[in-house]
C-alpha cells in the first residue's frame, strides 16, 4: 500500500491539462510507440563520461540522504544520482522509461550553495518528476516541435507550456513532503534568486514575498518560461502547507481543497499574457464578439471556426478561452454592436490594423484598400450581412459611409468579410520552444 495518495497531492490543474492533452488530443497514442532506446543509452553515456555518478564511496553523505528520500517515498525504480561541475545553481531528472536507470543529477553550485535540509526539498521535487511520469509528455511535445512542414497548433503550444509549469507545482509538493519547513524551502527559493547565502543576506519570507504584490500590481505575465517564479512557488507551497492535502494537518482552520485550488489558480493566472494596450484590447473584443455571433450565425460554432478565432486571439493573450466565452446570446449582441460602432466611427490607423491581419495576400490585401479609398476618396463601406440558403456563402451589399451600426444584421466592415470569403487564409502561429524538467 502506498504511503502517499499521489493522485490527491497532484495539483488539480495539472490533472486536468493531463487529461487534456492524453484524451482530447490523444497524444498518449504516442507513448506506446517510443522508440528512445539510442537516445537514452547516449544520455546515460554523455552523463558517465562527463560527471560524477554518486555512490557510497565517492560521496556518502549526499548518496545517503538521496537514498533516505528515495525510501521515504517507496519509489522503488533504480535512479542513478549524478553531479554535474558547472556555475548554474540547478537539478533535472530524466525518466529512463524502463531502458535505463532514472537519471537525477545536481549541479556542484547547488550542492555548495544549499544545506541537507534544503536539499532534502530538491531530492524530493525532482523524484516527484519521476513518480507523475512528466518526461513521456516531454518526449511527445518534442517529436511534435520537430516535424518538419508542421506547426504546433496555437492552443496545443499553450496547453503544453502551461503544463509544464502546473508539473512544477505538483512536484514542489513532493519537495515539501521531503522537507515540511516553509522557511527552509523559502531559503532555498532565495538563494536560487540572489545566488547568496545567510552569510550575505537576511532572508524574511514576509518581506520577500512583498514583491509578489508588485508582480500582481503590475500584471505583465510570464507565461514564455517553463517554471513559475520563485514567488509563485514558495506562495503555492504556503498555502499548501496549510490545507487538508498536507498530510497529518487535522486542523479546524485547514484551507480546504476547493479553496486551495482557487488560490493556486489565482496565483499561475499571474502568469498568464493579457493586452495592455487598450488598442489590443479592442482588437481581441473585435475578434472574439464578431466572430463568436458570425459563428452563431449558421447556428453552431464548429470547431474549425474555433480554431481560427483562438489562434488571432493566441496573438494577443494566452488566455484566448477567456475572451471567447460568453453568458448569453444576448450579450454576444451587445458587445459585437458596440466595437463595430466604435470602428465605424475610425479614420485609419486601428482600422487599418485590423485590415492587415483580416485580409488575404494581394490583390485584396491592405494596399488594394487603401488605394481603393483613396480613389473614391472616402473612408472604408460598411456591409449588410445577409445570411442565404443552402450555399452557406455570405453575400454583401456596400453602403456609404455614414450608416450606422443598430441591430445584428448591422454592418461589421469590408475587413470582416474577406477572410469569409477566403476560408480563413490566415499564417499559423509560430511553435513555441520547451526545456527539460529542472527544479
Amino acid at each position: 500500500m502506498e504511503k502517499f495518495d499521489f493522485a490527491r497531492l497532484r495539483f488539480t490543474g495539472e490533472t486536468e491539462l493531463v487529461r487534456i492533452l492524453e484524451e482530447d488530443y490523444a497524444l498518449a497514442s504516442y507513448y506506446d510507440i517510443f522508440d528512445n532506446k539510442d537516445e537514452l543509452e547516449n544520455i546515460t553515456n554523455h552523463m558517465l563520461a562527463n560527471t560524477v555518478k554518486l555512490n557510497k564511496v565517492i560521496a556518502p553523505r549526499l548518496y545517503k540522504l538521496c537514498g533516505e528520500i528515495q525510501e521515504f517515498f517507496g519509489f522503488r525504480e533504480a535512479i542513478d544520482f549524478y553531479l554535474y561541475a558547472i556555475t548554474e545553481v540547478n537539478a533535472f531528472s530524466i525518466n529512463g522509461f524502463g531502458i535505463v536507470p532514472h537519471i537525477i543529477c545536481f549541479t556542484s553550485s547547488l550542492i555548495q550553495q544549499l544545506s541537507d535540509d534544503e536539499l532534502r526539498f530538491v531530492i524530493g521535487h525532482e523524484i516527484g518528476h519521476l513518480i507523475y511520469k512528466h518526461s513521456q509528455l516531454d518526449v511527445v511535445n518534442k517529436i511534435l516541435a520537430n516535424r518538419e512542414n508542421e506547426e504546433i497548433p496555437a492552443a496545443l503550444a499553450i496547453y503544453f507550456l502551461r503544463w509544464q509549469r502546473y508539473a512544477e507545482v505538483t512536484c514542489d509538493r513532493i519537495g515539501y513532503l521531503a522537507m515540511p519547513d516553509i522557511k527552509t524551502i523559502g531559503t532555498v527559493f532565495f538563494k536560487f534568486a540572489s545566488g547568496l547565502d545567510e552569510k550575505y543576506l537576511n532572508f524574511d519570507i514576509d518581506e520577500y514575498l512583498k514583491q509578489l504584490d508588485k508582480i500582481r500590481e503590475i500584471a505583465v505575465g510570464d507565461f514564455y518560461s517553463t517554471h513559475p517564479n520563485n514567488l509563485v512557488r514558495l506562495q503555492d507551497l504556503i498555502y499548501f502547507s496549510q490545507s487538508v492535502l498536507m498530510p497529518g494537518n487535522k486542523s479546524g482552520k485547514a484551507i480546504s481543497e476547493k479553496t486551495l485550488n482557487k488560490r493556486m489558480l489565482e496565483l499561475m493566472n499571474l502568469l498568464e499574457i493579457h493586452p495592455k494596450k487598450e488598442k489590443d484590447k479592442r482588437i481581441v473584443e473585435f475578434f472574439a464578439s464578431v466572430g463568436i455571433y458570425l459563428a452563431h450565425a449558421s447556428g453552431t460554432v464548429t470547431e474549425r471556426v474555433w480554431k481560427t478565432l483562438y489562434d488571432w486571439l493566441a496573438d494577443y493573450t494566452t488566455q484566448p478561452e477567456n475572451y471567447l466565452a460568453f453568458k448569453t446570446y444576448a450579450d454576444i449582441k451587445r458587445r459585437m454592436e458596440a466595437i463595430c460602432r466604435y470602428y465605424s466611427r475610425q479614420h485609419g490607423g486601428e482600422k487599418f490594423e485590423i485590415f492587415e491581419k483580416l485580409t488575404p495576400p494581394p490583390p485584396y490585401g491592405l494596399n488594394f484598400w487603401r488605394q481603393l479609398c483613396r480613389r473614391r476618396r472616402r473612408k472604408l463601406p460598411a456591409a449588410v450581412l445577409h445570411r442565404t440558403g443552402r450555399c452557406g456563402m455570405v453575400p454583401w451589399r456596400r453602403y456609404g459611409r455614414t450608416l450606422p451600426v443598430r441591430s445584428i444584421r448591422i454592418a461589421v466592415a469590408v475587413f470582416l468579410i474577406c477572410p469569409m470569403l477566403f476560408q480563413y487564409r490566415l499564417p499559423a502561429p509560430s511553435s513555441a520552444l520547451f526545456e527539460h524538467h529542472c527544479i
